[in-house]
């Protein structure tokens, strides 16, 4: 699968664990169940880029949600989440969009694979350490403007810190840039007074809104989060490696990216 992952880095946690975490392209195809032409074939997505990124002898793949851009953050360690198949076709896309915890954020203490779909909205991927045992504890979460102003992210960091989190490491992946995402005044207004940060105007003068410089913006007044790294941050609607839900009007195809974060097994 060339290219499959738009970016990708690797981080090391006090315990000796390799984590990794990656943003996938559109090279990786649609992996939303709910977007695009045929869900069976975004269900081959996830199981080719399981093969690619965990490997064929894996026996549990990526976790994802039924996003609904709320807060609420989903216990990974408490899913039952098998490899993706190819089999099955589009009853079984369906039996998995309805087995998938209805959530925006996941954590996992016991090195589970997670990931969280967007198309313009925000991606995030955490990475903490055990503060006794020093071993990764992980996070994702998806930050659209509604569970931006709402705090999906300060309810991940809660999540993470319950489970003794610290050194708390973040990265703001792909989505839609302040010079592009335009959102009507009255929009603008309300976010704005909520979250000053993500004020923004359109490169074509009309008001907009900034999520990644609002996410930064939350991230720095949380003291749990030691590192906040926005290297990934690509506009979605800029980049044609990528999917984006507003470009779907200018005939791109639709469909969802993924943030990825996993643990290298020994």
């Amino acid at each position: 699968m060339h290219d499959v992952l738009y970016s990708r880095h690797a981080v090391s946690t006090a315990d000796g664990s390799t984590v990794h975490l990656g943003f996938t392209s559109r090279a990786a195809g649609n992996l939303g169940l709910h977007v695009g032409d045929s869900p069976a074939e975004a269900v081959e997505h996830r199981a080719d880029l399981e093969d690619a990124l965990l490997g064929s002898s894996t026996a549990v793949g990526f976790i994802y949600l039924e996003q609904v851009h709320g807060t609420v953050v989903c216990d990974a360690d408490q899913v039952v989440a098998e490899r993706h198949t190819r089999t099955g076709g589009e009853d079984a896309a369906r039996q998995l969009r309805s087995a998938a915890p209805v959530a925006d954020a996941a954590v996992s203490c016991d090195s589970r694979a997670l990931s969280v779909m967007v198309a313009d909205c925000i991606p995030l991927v955490f990475v903490g350490e055990h503060r006794v045992t020093g071993s990764p504890i992980l996070g994702v979460a998806h930050a659209g403007r509604r569970g931006l102003l709402d705090g999906v992210i300060e309810a991940t960091v809660q999540e993470l810190l319950a489970r003794s989190a610290e050194n708390i490491r973040v990265w703001i992946g792909p989505s839609i840039c302040g010079r592009c995402y335009e959102v009507p005044a009255d929009m603008h207004r309300e976010s704005s007074r909520l979250l000053p940060e993500v004020a923004s105007t359109t490169s074509w003068g009309t008001p907009a809104l900034d999520l990644p410089a609002g996410a930064h913006a939350v991230l720095q007044k949380l003291p749990a989060v030691t590192e906040v790294s926005d290297e990934f941050s690509a506009c979605t609607l800029e980049t044609e490696q990528l999917f984006s839900h507003r470009a779907v009007a200018h005939g791109r195809e639709a469909g969802r990216i993924a943030g990825l974060v996993w643990v290298e097994k020994g």
